[in-house]
């Protein structure tokens, strides 16, 4: 946790400003309705959130408006706008926000089972869909949606085994060739607005948001688990091998993978592009992280440790000099508190928390100067907004957030 405690002030005052603008924006009815899923998760992490007591009834109130909406729109029919594919928007969104409001007390049973069993069907008849699919840019938004709802069912609903060993079998399809003899993974077409002069095809993403990541670190807990479907020891061995043939170290022995992988080079086993940032979108943060969850689940003690003793190497570097210019969670300093924190929680090393108080000051640097731009206030997805940045000061304060599941850091 932040051991300043002149710092933890300037914490708790960033966060209480952002609340209250927070909740005068929402009475004030300038919240847009398509961010209502981002909004309810937001409330759900704060709820009983330490120092916030005099906001406990205004969040109260949000949530029960937004649920009283998703209520009546239920009722008419109008449920359209709820149907995303995906761990942390739309019915994901809602089904995951349920679960903190339940255990913080919030008894939504009923709630809970509908976008849970939406949830379900939305997948039963999307499924198959995907297999005709060939691998695209967006697409890889998809396949960590689908990694991110695989994680949602091994942490809450691990009765759904057929769905559990079905989304396995799709991750586990991708590591099958195409028809130019490479991976399923590798994106084979651009859409029509792609530049093509920045982008070569075929390419394959090695990143946590847009890549191999999410499928290796979710397929590693599921077979740890105990769930099985044909080819999974194999599909992960050959994602883990992408990492270790195409890792870079760089002269301070700094660890960094590639970003974007050209066929030439998967075939030369010498990569280029590498990760310029250490945060949670294309980071080498993240992916040392996420290497070392994937490591654990299989029982790969020096792997983990290899990966562990990496990621601190990477987290002890000045951030200033990590390629990161905004406060936001995507590509920003708030993830590397993230980072910081869950590894921490995970391997209780104190070693992690050597760079947080200087982390988390320049955050607050950042988004001090980052607070009078309208669009950075007004988005309110975790990832892109002040929101997302308000939760990983939480968390390095101490609190109970939960968000980093989503973002599969833990």
């Amino acid at each position: 946790m932040i051991s300043d405690s002149h710092l933890r002030i300037k914490v708790r005052h960033a966060v209480c400003q952002y609340v209250e603008y927070f909740v005068k924006e929402f009475q004030l009815g300038q919240i847009k309705k398509e961010a209502y899923d981002d909004v309810l998760l937001f409330c759900a992490e704060i709820l009983k959130a330490p120092f916030l007591e005099d906001y406990q009834e205004d969040i109260n109130s949000i949530i029960m408006d937004i649920l009283n909406d998703l209520k009546e729109d239920i009722y008419k029919g109008n449920t359209e706008e709820l149907f995303y594919m995906g761990s942390y928007k739309g019915i994901g969104n809602i089904a995951f926000s349920l679960r903190i409001l339940n255990d913080k007390g919030m008894k939504l049973t009923q709630f809970q089972t509908y976008f849970d069993d939406l949830i379900r069907d939305y997948y039963n008849s999307h499924i198959g869909l995907y297999y005709e699919k060939q691998t695209s840019p967006i697409l890889y938004d998809t396949i960590y949606g689908l990694s991110g709802l695989l994680n949602y069912y091994l942490d809450d609903r691990k009765d759904q085994k057929c769905a559990i060993e079905g989304l396995m079998r799709y991750l586990i399809s991708l590591t099958g060739k195409n028809e130019s003899g490479i991976i399923n993974y590798f994106i084979m077409e651009l859409p029509p607005y792609a530049i093509k002069e920045s982008e070569s095809v075929p390419y394959l993403d090695f990143g946590m948001a847009h890549g191999i990541l999410g499928p290796l670190i979710v397929m590693s807990k599921a077979k740890n688990q105990g769930f099985y479907a044909d080819g999974i020891d194999e599909a992960i061995q050959i994602l883990s091998n992408l990492y270790k043939d195409y890792t870079v170290q760089a002269e301070n022995k700094i660890l960094k993978f590639p970003v974007q992988l050209g066929v030439k080079e998967y075939e030369q086993k010498a990569a280029k592009r590498l990760s310029f940032n250490c945060g949670w979108c294309y980071g080498n943060g993240s992916i040392a992280l996420g290497l070392m969850r994937s490591a654990q689940y299989c029982g790969s003690s020096d792997e983990y440790e290899y990966y562990k003793e990496a990621l601190l190497n990477i987290l002890s570097d000045p951030i200033e000099q990590q390629g990161l210019d905004e406060p936001i969670i995507c590509h920003g300093y708030a993830s590397v508190l993230m980072l910081q924190m869950s590894a921490y929680f995970q391997t209780n090393d104190i070693r992690f928390l050597d760079t947080l108080d200087k982390n988390v000051y320049v955050t607050l640097k950042c988004h001090e100067k980052y607070w009078e731009k309208t669009e950075y206030r007004k988005e309110f997805s975790m990832l892109e907004g002040a929101n997302g940045v308000m939760l990983a000061l939480l968390k390095t304060m101490g609190g109970k957030i939960a968000s980093n599941r989503l973002l599969l850091l833990e």
